[in-house]
C-alpha cells in the first residue's frame, strides 16, 4: 500500500478548505430569487391587523395599513415596506416595480398591497409581482 507524502497530504488539506469555503460563499450570497419559495399547502389570508387566518386555500393575499419604513436592498434594486398592521415586512422585486413604487409612496402613506405570502429565510414575507399592486388608498 502507498503512503501519501507530506507535501500530498498538505495539497488535499487545502483543497477541501477551498471547496469548504466555496460551499460557505455560495450558501451566504446565493442569489435572492432563488432563496424564496413558495409555501407549499394552504396559506391563510392577512386580516386587518395583518395576522395569519387559518383556512382558506388562496396564496393571492392582500394587506392594508401606513407605510413606517422603506428600505432599498444592498442588491438588486429591490425595495422592502414595513406596514403597521403587520410584522411580515412587503418584499417588491425590481422587476415588479421597485423603482417605480419607491417615487410614488412615502413613509406615512395607506396602501393596499397584494401579492403573495413567500417563506425567506425561515421568515415569511409578501412578495408583490407588480406594481399596480401597490396603491395608495
Amino acid at each position: 500500500m502507498m503512503r501519501m507524502q507530506k507535501e500530498e497530504k498538505v495539497v488535499v488539506v487545502l483543497l477541501l478548505m477551498a471547496l469548504g469555503s466555496l460551499a460557505i460563499a455560495f450558501w451566504a450570497f446565493g442569489p435572492e430569487e432563488g432563496a424564496s419559495s413558495a409555501l407549499s399547502g394552504s396559506t391563510g389570508s392577512i386580516g386587518s391587523a395583518g395576522a395569519l387566518a387559518a383556512g382558506t386555500s388562496s396564496t393571492d393575499q392582500t394587506v392594508q395599513g401606513n407605510v413606517l419604513e422603506m428600505k432599498s436592498t444592498k442588491t438588486g434594486g429591490n425595495l422592502i415596506l414595513q406596514l403597521n398592521s403587520t410584522a411580515m415586512p412587503i418584499f417588491i422585486p425590481s422587476s415588479a416595480g421597485a423603482e417605480q413604487i419607491n417615487n410614488r409612496i412615502q413613509p406615512g402613506d395607506r396602501i393596499l398591497v397584494m401579492g403573495k405570502i413567500y417563506d425567506y429565510q425561515g421568515e415569511k414575507e409578501l412578495k408583490v409581482s407588480r406594481a399596480g399592486d401597490v396603491r395608495e388608498i
